[in-house]
């Protein structure tokens, strides 16, 4: 299993699912680039950019299949569930292959290419920092994905809007005593995917990932705070929080496609950089299919274990892209209505889901003039349409209610228990002989 972001990309240029830019390019225009090259299913390699001597990779994940080759199994989403109830602790190893820079009173965007990725954003922001406290209470390692904006010179705004860093930043500021953190940035997605998940009390993220990935996560100790980092960072930044420079955050177009600003969050001071030879910067788009597929990725692979044991007859379970996990369809063999009804208001309950769609297996889940026509043909929306509110949202969902109240739909476009007729299909033909056809089209 891959061990650095260096060699995943590696391993994944080998089988040519990489698409390297090498002409050269400028920071303002890469969010741009992204946005038009992430849907041609490859991982994004900018080789040159202007002003810099880095190199950057975005649309890490292009597809949910490159968690087989990332896990090394067919089932990805039964592999994540059992990896991540299992608990591996760190290896230690010295420091190896880092550059060393001071950056108290200098500018970071001189040397990272941070990108403003939408026209009203506030300034640039990272979006795949890795933040990483110790608990002063209990030692541990609080660890989480939070977005940071570009404050000028060696600061960065932080939101820290969930635990465990809520909960350390709280103790510390109890406490008196500034807190200090350590930012990675660069690792493989499943580690990156590992720090975004929620972790029980007292249990070190990086645990989870060594549980995924079968065996311990190499650290070493940042040099000034020793704090445990994963070893395998393209990029290490040290420094602490002052609450004294706190201000308004954002706004930041979020993985919702809306712009969200934050009343005032604290600020951090950079002190030092640590980086490895022939840097690769990750960047994410919050609107990107990347973000999207993380998403996606871990809801799937918790709603197959639990939805397929009480519901047998569900052939497949698909994310709508760009609805940041709020839309699903739904594929299933023959059942009975009121066991589709079911399914419908069990798949409601989860928080993140919005709108379900139950179509059977001859319908195409990828293809929305395919489900489209499900539901024009085989739905009778006085019967077939639930429509439930006072349900929890998601957070981000810019509609939810105090509370995160939503409202939800979910459709039956099957033909279960309809007198349907059945569906036409077109003639196959000889495929050889089609395929020559095809072939000698001018255009293709």
């Amino acid at each position: 299993m891959v061990t650095s972001l260096k060699e995943y990309l590696d391993i994944v240029g080998s089988k040519n699912w990489v698409l390297t830019i090498r002409e050269k390019v400028y920071l303002e225009d890469i969010p741009a680039l992204i946005e038009k090259l992430s849907w041609e299913g490859k991982i994004l390699l900018f080789e040159d950019i202007e002003g810099y001597d880095c190199k950057l990779a975005a649309n890490l994940v292009p597809s949910h299949d490159i968690f087989k080759l990332l896990f090394e199994t067919e089932n990805p989403y039964e592999y994540f569930i059992k990896g991540v109830q299992q608990r591996v602790k760190q290896i230690h190893v010295a420091v190896e292959g880092f550059k060393h820079m001071e950056v108290s009173g200098k500018n970071l965007l001189d040397v990272i290419p941070i990108l403003k990725h939408y026209e009203k954003d506030s300034a640039p922001f990272i979006t795949t920092g890795i933040i990483s406290s110790v608990d002063p209470d209990s030692g541990i390692v609080g660890r989480g994905i939070h977005r940071m904006e570009y404050r000028g010179e060696n600061l960065l705004g932080v939101t820290l809007l969930n635990p465990p860093l809520t909960t350390i930043h709280d103790k510390y500021l109890s406490s008196g005593k500034r807190m200090p953190v350590a930012i990675t940035i660069g690792v493989d997605p499943a580690l990156f995917i590992s720090m975004a998940l929620k972790a029980p009390s007292g249990t070190d993220k990086l645990e989870i990932a060594g549980g995924l990935k079968g065996k311990g996560i190499q650290v070493w100790q940042s040099p000034q705070s020793n704090i445990e980092v994963p070893a395998s960072c393209e990029l290490l930044l040290e420094g602490y929080i002052d609450e004294s420079r706190s201000k308004k955050d954002g706004p930041l177009g979020e993985i919702s496609g809306y712009y969200l600003s934050l009343e005032k969050t604290p600020t951090i001071v950079v002190q030092h950089m640590y980086y490895k030879e022939n840097l690769i910067y990750h960047a994410l788009l919050p609107t990107s299919p990347e973000s999207d597929r993380y998403l996606t990725f871990v809801s799937r692979a918790h709603l197959e274990e639990s939805a397929k044991a009480l519901y047998p007859f569900i052939v497949n379970l698909t994310f709508i892209p760009k609805t940041f996990g709020s839309s699903l369809v739904v594929n299933v063999r023959t059942s009975e209505k009121f066991k589709i009804r079911n399914l419908i208001l069990f798949l409601l309950s989860f928080p993140m889901i919005k709108k379900v769609v139950i179509v059977d297996d001859d319908v195409n889940p990828d293809d929305p003039y395919d489900v489209e026509w499900a539901i024009i043909t085989r739905c009778r929306a006085d019967e077939d349409f639930i429509i439930v509110n006072k349900l929890q949202g998601q957070p981000i969902d810019p509609t939810v209610e105090d509370g995160y109240g939503i409202t939800k739909v979910g459709i039956n476009a099957t033909i279960q228990g309809k007198m349907i007729q059945e569906r036409a299909k077109v003639m196959k033909g000889n495929e050889k002989r089609i395929e020559v056809v095809l072939s000698k089209i001018d255009g293709r």
